[in-house]
């Protein structure tokens, strides 16, 4: 049960439910660095908003650093691979041209898939 004051409250903050209780369900924790923008998503686990605030806030670098190192290395992983994929589809391409000429157009087109998939990563 709510008081008077708390339910008047909440009744002038537009709430369709005086005795709901609303909490901080989750956070949004960004690092950027001088290449890459990360986002990790915390989850409240039954915490108070006090509580949660204070525990994001304490936990937040260690969480960036974490999020960055596993998404950093599959990134930079990738970019540096990504011209042995070029030179490599190309070759093919060529190779197969004579003979299947559509495995060579298909190749092709994956080869542009790919690089608009690396445009939108990097």
């Amino acid at each position: 049960m709510i008081s008077y004051a708390q339910a008047l409250r909440r009744a002038r903050a537009a709430k369709s439910d005086w005795n709901s209780e609303e909490r901080i369900s989750k956070a949004t924790i960004t690092w950027a660095d001088a290449e890459w923008e990360y986002e990790v998503e915390v989850e409240n686990e039954d915490m108070t908003d006090s509580e949660f605030k204070a525990w994001v806030k304490e936990n937040a670098e260690d969480f960036a650093k974490e999020a960055a190192t596993e998404e950093g290395t599959t990134a930079r992983a990738l970019a540096w691979m990504y011209p042995i994929y070029v030179v490599m589809s190309a070759v093919c391409a060529y190779i197969c041209y004579p003979d299947r000429r559509e495995l060579s157009w298909i190749l092709v087109v994956l080869l542009g898939a790919s690089d608009a998939g690396m445009w939108l990563l990097v």
